[in-house]
């Protein structure tokens, strides 16, 4: 029987089925909206991940993300989260797992003031990717090694567009100057040109474990060569390697995974 992936849902949300689409259409997991009546009692053995997807929650009321933070689903998240589940929100999910405390600093208005609804040129830390690096891991982002490594490199330490639309997406670090150095040494995503405003280019963190990873950015609106890149899958790859989350054959991740390695 297939573990479960997890996709909880609020008020304004609006990507949870592309979502959806994303994980069940590449891995080999049962992707559901969280039911609490359902899901509730489900232990740490029966659920490969949860995703937080992006949107509006309450329409962003008082902050995005502050309210579906207090909400009886985020408190499932956030029990799941002691029990080694891994996490990743994107956009208003990235907002409300900071919002929620599982990961650092929080979101304010773009440096614009304006809604940014457009492709945005990313990097990855290659420190992240590196196999033979024990001391930063993120399980959504692969592990590479040797001249794979560098070829890998080439394409993520650089340049790579995904869509982005946010108009709080200016992150800022904790205030506390040891939570802002641990947030920092645990940036994995960066903007190459800091459209939002972000501190220091930052477009994406993981938590210390690595387990829980918030970015900006939308990979699932980068998740096939029709939609104009399929970059995105990228962190697909990395869930499924850490995890050991089958790849379904004949998928859109699994034609990129081997692309990527031919490269």
């Amino acid at each position: 029987m297939k573990k479960k992936t997890l996709i909880p849902v609020f008020p304004g949300t609006n990507c949870e089925k592309e979502s959806l689409l994303w994980i069940s259409n590449n891995l080999e997991t049962e992707a559901e909206f969280l039911d609490l009546e359902k899901h509730g009692s489900l232990t740490a053995s029966e659920i490969d991940a949860i995703f937080v997807p992006g949107g509006f929650s309450f329409g962003d009321y008082l902050r995005a993300g502050a309210i579906a933070s207090r909400t009886k689903e985020m408190a499932f998240v956030k029990e799941k989260s002691k029990e080694n589940i891994p996490i990743l929100g994107i956009c208003n999910g990235f907002q409300i797992l900071c919002e929620s405390g599982l990961l650092p600093g929080a979101l304010v208005k773009n440096i614009t003031r304006q809604h940014h609804h457009f492709p945005v040129s990313i990097r990855i830390d290659s420190k992240f990717m590196d196999e033979c690096n024990p001391n930063h891991n993120c399980v959504w982002i692969p592990k590479f090694k040797g001249n794979t490594l560098k070829n890998i490199e080439k394409i993520y330490a650089n340049e790579t567009l995904i869509p982005m639309s946010c108009g709080m997406g200016n992150w800022l670090p904790p205030l506390d100057e040891n939570e802002k150095e641990i947030a920092e040494n645990n940036a994995v995503v960066y903007y190459n040109r800091n459209e939002n405003g972000s501190y220091k280019s930052i477009a994406g963190v993981t938590n210390k474990s690595g387990l829980i990873f918030g970015m900006m950015p939308h990979p699932e609106r980068a998740s096939d060569i029709y939609l104009g890149s399929d970059e995105g899958l990228f962190f697909l790859l990395g869930i499924s390697q850490s995890r050991n989350i089958k790849i379904k054959n004949g998928s859109s991740l699994e034609q990129f995974t081997k692309k990527l390695i031919r490269e």
